[in-house]
């Protein structure tokens, strides 16, 4: 969906390319020191309520252990069933050299024949995933079994069976593969990433280096957060540590239901990952195993936010909406009459913040859905109501 304020994301799609670990903008973080923080407010609070519970507040010892600290031993248990290491194979034609390059890490042995001055290797990457439902689909990172020969995935109880890639998410890094039969008994509960707030406790699952199902706890740091690797990031940030490895693994809130999809770190930032919102798991679900088709509405517009100057030309206290850049032809943005210069204000009975919220909307969409917008052209507003159509791309 061509939707997005018109800026360049040169810098992360950089990142991308030379990443060692094959791994979009990862790089290792440092471990957040929440620990301490949090043993100092628990102490406080006790203080001033007055002592520690009484022994026989059996409640209280069930929710902290030792110390105060809360105690997640219970929790933990019930999550890592439905998480996943997964392991791939890629085969990769290079310029005949000595060893490979350092992009990839190649088992040894690995090497296939030469063809015509040019060398065949198979590469290895690491990742997670998570059941979603009980008839064997796995929810993972794209970029994780994005071109694999093979693709093996090891159970919690260690038996490894090899799984194929079933649907991409056409728009976000997401991708659902499948393994057959028969199916574990567990499968991860999805929860309602809209709902989380910042402050909120989680819990990352994963299989950071390879070293097998690996369990750190954070908080939520912040939302919506873009990242510039694609129209619609909308990133939640956590302190919980993330590695290469941990990509495609599972972000669980405090009642064990997954809120996100771990992806990413800044490469200069320490304690900052960022997941996919959970909410995205349902369109991948919806999603055909063609990555090309379409399973959104579409508008067919460039948009620009709205900068405080436009906003008093036009009258507005303050800066919201986003204006139309470009319509391109023969589009439902086209069909409808907009024009470039109209300033969308609202959309599907929801006042637009901005560009990226305009886009979020149309993300909830289906092509074939009609939404109702108002817009503000030549100082008057009116109302133009748009049939979402399906992406080209």
């Amino acid at each position: 969906m061509k939707l997005t304020p018109r800026y360049s994301a040169d810098r992360f799609r950089i990142m991308q390319k030379t990443s060692t670990y094959g791994f979009p903008d990862v790089v290792l973080i440092a471990r957040p020191r929440f620990r301490i923080v949090f043993f100092k407010i628990v102490l406080i609070a006790l203080l001033a309520g007055g002592g520690v519970a009484g022994a026989g507040d059996d409640a209280s010892r069930k929710s902290t252990g030792r110390g105060g600290c809360p105690d997640l031993i219970d929790l933990i248990k019930d999550l890592t069933p439905v998480v996943v290491n997964i392991s791939i194979e890629r085969d990769v034609v290079q310029k005949s050299s000595a060893d490979p390059p350092p992009l990839f890490r190649s088992r040894p042995g690995h090497f296939d024949e030469r063809v015509k001055g040019k060398e065949r290797f198979q590469t290895d990457t690491l990742g997670s995933g998570f059941f979603s439902d009980s008839s064997g689909h796995i929810v993972t990172n794209a970029h994780v079994v994005d071109g694999a020969s093979k693709i093996l995935v090891t159970l919690e109880s260690g038996k490894v069976v090899s799984a194929k890639v079933v649907a991409v998410h056409p728009k976000v890094d997401l991708a659902l593969i499948k393994i057959p039969p028969p199916y574990p008994s567990q499968k991860a509960k999805i929860g309602d990433s809209g709902s989380t707030n910042v402050g909120e406790w989680v819990v990352a699952v994963g299989n950071p280096f390879g070293l097998g199902r690996t369990v750190t706890v954070g908080i939520i740091s912040g939302k919506s957060r873009f990242l510039g690797l694609g129209p619609d990031d909308d990133f939640i940030q956590t302190d919980a540590s993330i590695n290469p490895g941990n990509s495609g693994g599972p972000l669980f809130n405090m009642a064990g239901e997954v809120i996100g999809v771990n992806t990413a770190v800044i490469s200069a930032g320490k304690g900052i990952g960022f997941a996919i919102p959970s909410n995205y798991i349902a369109e991948l679900m919806r999603a055909p195993a063609n990555p090309g088709q379409a399973v959104r509405g579409w508008l067919g517009i460039y948009v620009d936010d709205v900068t405080a100057q436009q906003a008093r030309t036009v009258g507005l206290n303050q800066p919201r909406g986003t204006v139309v850049d470009e319509v391109l032809a023969a589009t439902p943005a086209h069909n409808a009459g907009l024009r470039k210069g109209d300033l969308i204000l609202d959309a599907d009975g929801k006042q637009v913040r901005n560009g990226r919220h305009l886009s979020e909307i149309v993300a909830g969409t289906k092509p074939g859905d009609l939404i109702r917008m108002t817009i503000l052209r030549d100082k008057h507003t009116r109302t133009v109501d748009v049939v979402m159509g399906k992406s080209p791309e």
